[in-house]
């Protein structure tokens, strides 16, 4: 989580302590494949969702996974390796850190709160989670649970404060708390205050996971295993706690070596507190695809809830360098070229940048993942969303090009 962006970073901290490192050489050994599960047409063969994941593993990475999902048909994709060891291919049974799509997550239980009329998006992090938000120049009698939601409550993000990332590298089964991850974000004074700016922030999505536990009585990976995962049946789909490992067959994660960017580092096993509530989730593509279907097909919120999530804040930029991209209320809206929106969410760990995206009325999603880093997040993404969406459009596909990754 610290170094790189997530829209929230979500994972470079423990790295440092992960001492696996191996020879990059994927770019001669990439095997791209086809794996249709289900009829492979549907009026796309898939060919420029493929042509991009064959770019990310030619800028370095060493597997890139998709699964396209529509009424007609489910057909996965893949290029390069699941792991450097065995060469094995990817397959979309694999697992791997999902990070920063884990607040779309807990966006989902906060608004199902909000619906139950159990919580207000005015209600003030006093009201909910008194004396956590105080001090340092902070008002929190004036920072409301939309404004963690949608990153306008001027709150400084935790995942700038060193003192984590020190604490993650030296103690790598540190179980971080809740609690002690917002402490480390309150200790910057506000970027803003609370509703006049945007500004992403990992320290929002600890303090709602804090709310959802006052409000519930429970954690929320309880809440989001009760409400989504076990009812959606995503049986990929878990939080690690502090198991460093991913359980079952699983794609690794990679990322430069920092003296010699020309070998990777294996930074698949790592404890993930330092993430809680905000990148700490672990899935499969069909899973993401299945939740995002879910949700924008409205099984899990009220229209009117919905559509606020899917409403995008003015003037946010979730990936910096690029205008296809707003933030809503825990929500990543995509509006590539031709003009189709999908909404979803993205995030990069150390080792792994993601996306899933789903249109309205969950008709049409998509999500990948690249086991690297160390590509350019930003254009990829913009380019594998306008291959799967805008792919023989009149309006084109042509896609900016943005140099930096969030």
């Amino acid at each position: 989580m610290m170094t790189l962006r997530t829209y929230g970073r979500a994972g470079c901290l423990a790295s440092a302590a992960l001492a696996l490192a191996v020879s990059m050489n994927t770019a001669g050994g990439a095997v791209a494949s086809v794996q249709p599960l289900d009829e492979a047409g549907g009026g796309k063969s898939g060919k420029a969702l493929q042509a991009v994941l064959d770019e990310a593993v030619r800028q370095g990475a060493p597997g890139a996974l998709a699964q396209s999902r529509t009424p007609h048909r489910v057909l996965n994709l893949s290029s390069g390796v699941a792991d450097l060891t065995t060469r094995r291919p990817p397959r979309a049974y694999m697992k791997f850190r999902a990070g920063s799509i884990t607040k779309i997550f807990v966006a989902t239980v906060v608004l199902q709160l909000v619906a139950e009329r159990r919580l207000r998006l005015g209600d003030t992090v006093d009201q909910v989670i008194p004396g956590v938000v105080e001090g340092n120049g902070y008002q929190g009698d004036k920072i409301t649970m939309r404004m963690l939601l949608n990153h306008t409550s001027g709150i400084a993000d935790y995942t700038n404060n060193p003192r984590i990332e020190e604490i993650a590298v030296t103690d790598p089964r540190h179980d971080f708390t809740l609690r002690e991850l917002a402490e480390a974000g309150l200790e910057y004074p506000p970027d803003f205050p609370p509703g006049t700016s945007w500004r992403y922030s990992d320290t929002n999505y600890v303090l709602l996971g804090m709310v959802i536990q006052r409000v519930t009585g429970r954690t929320y990976v309880h809440e989001i295993n009760k409400r989504l995962i076990r009812p959606l049946r995503l049986r990929g789909t878990y939080f690690p706690g502090t198991n460093p490992r991913i359980r079952g067959p699983h794609l690794h994660g990679y990322t430069p070596v920092a003296d010699d960017p020309a070998e990777l580092k294996d930074t698949t096993d790592v404890n993930t507190t330092f993430a809680r509530a905000t990148g700490d989730l672990i899935s499969t593509v069909g899973d993401l695809d299945r939740f995002d279907a879910a949700l924008l097909g409205g099984r899990l919120l009220p229209g009117r809830l919905l559509r606020a999530m899917l409403r995008p804040v003015p003037g946010s930029q979730p990936y910096p360098g690029s205008d296809m991209f707003r933030y809503g209320l825990g929500a990543v809206i995509a509006t590539p070229p031709c003009g189709v929106k999908a909404y979803g969410n993205g995030g990069t760990l150390d080792g792994w940048e993601t996306w899933t995206g789903s249109t309205k009325g969950g008709r049409h999603s998509m999500s990948f993942v690249f086991t690297t880093d160390a590509v350019n997040q930003v254009r990829l993404t913009e380019q594998a969303v306008t291959a799967e969406y805008c792919t023989g459009s009149k309006k084109g596909s042509r896609t900016k090009n943005a140099d930096h990754r969030p």
